[in-house]
């Protein structure tokens, strides 16, 4: 599985940020952190799905945030959407989800002369006696598919992202283990569908990212302050979110 992988992402080098911001050679700081994911062979890449960005997408949300917070974009945001056009992103380290997994869920152990919590991940993939019941379901648990190639293999239904509607129940299905992250495009970024619910018109808060470890992450205006939230319950209060800088965030996300 992902043999070509990192031939296929070569494209992401190519962009180098905005001029002056910290973004500079955004592009090649990407793909070093999916190279080196790559390559740990204790992590598996799922999901990979990166559209180059453009000046013009850049340009057309600095318009837009300035329609609605009327300051200028920060240039982290600019830089991001200069490079890419969204970006859907799921690693997982199946030995690690084995250790904490409810191994009950995956089958009947009754049928096995084996305690499950003291089988190891290696020693059960290395076993043909739970190739099927066992190896099989537990992968498919975990949304791990081996001959599944994970470039443009996207978390997000195209055809709700074309209807603004990048998120939601009927829009992303996957397993909810594993490392993951989902940042609209540009033309769905401060679409009204993206904005989220439930707080005051004179609140402008959309969706950055959407599974941050089942919490939203939103960016938007609070106190006069224009920043990333995190917070729990989907669209609960705005009041409860944490504070972060926008370049400190997507750096996190994106590189780190």
């Amino acid at each position: 599985m992902n043999s070509d992988l990192l031939n296929q992402i070569e494209y992401l080098k190519e962009c180098k940020g905005t001029k002056g911001s910290t973004f500079e050679n955004l592009g090649q700081r990407v793909y070093d952190k999916i190279k080196s994911i790559h390559q740990n062979p204790n992590l598996f890449i799922t999901h990979l799905y990166i559209p180059k960005g453009s000046a013009e997408n850049a340009q057309m949300l600095a318009t837009q945030y300035k329609q609605l917070f009327n300051k200028e974009i920060d240039p982290e945001l600019a830089s991001f959407y200069e490079c890419f056009d969204g970006f859907e992103f799921r690693y997982i380290n199946p030995s690690k989800v084995w250790e904490e997994y409810d191994k009950d869920e995956i089958v009947d152990w009754d049928q096995f002369d084996v305690d499950p919590e003291a089988l190891s991940y290696a020693d059960m993939i290395k076993n043909e006696a739970y190739e099927d019941e066992v190896r099989d379901e537990f992968h498919a648990m975990i949304g791990l598919d081996f001959d599944e190639p994970a470039f443009n293999n996207r978390m997000s239904d195209p055809n709700m992202v074309k209807e603004f509607v990048f998120y939601g129940e009927a829009a992303i299905e996957f397993a909810d283990s594993g490392i993951r992250t989902i940042i609209p495009p540009a033309a769905q970024l401060f679409a009204e569908g993206n904005k989220v619910k439930h707080q005051p018109d004179s609140i402008h808060v959309f969706y950055l990212d959407y599974f941050d470890f089942w919490s939203q992450t939103v960016l938007g205006q609070k106190d006069n302050t224009i920043a990333v939230y995190a917070g729990t319950d989907y669209s609960a209060s705005i009041d409860n979110w944490d504070y972060n800088e926008i370049g400190s965030f997507l750096q996190k996300r994106l590189i780190k």
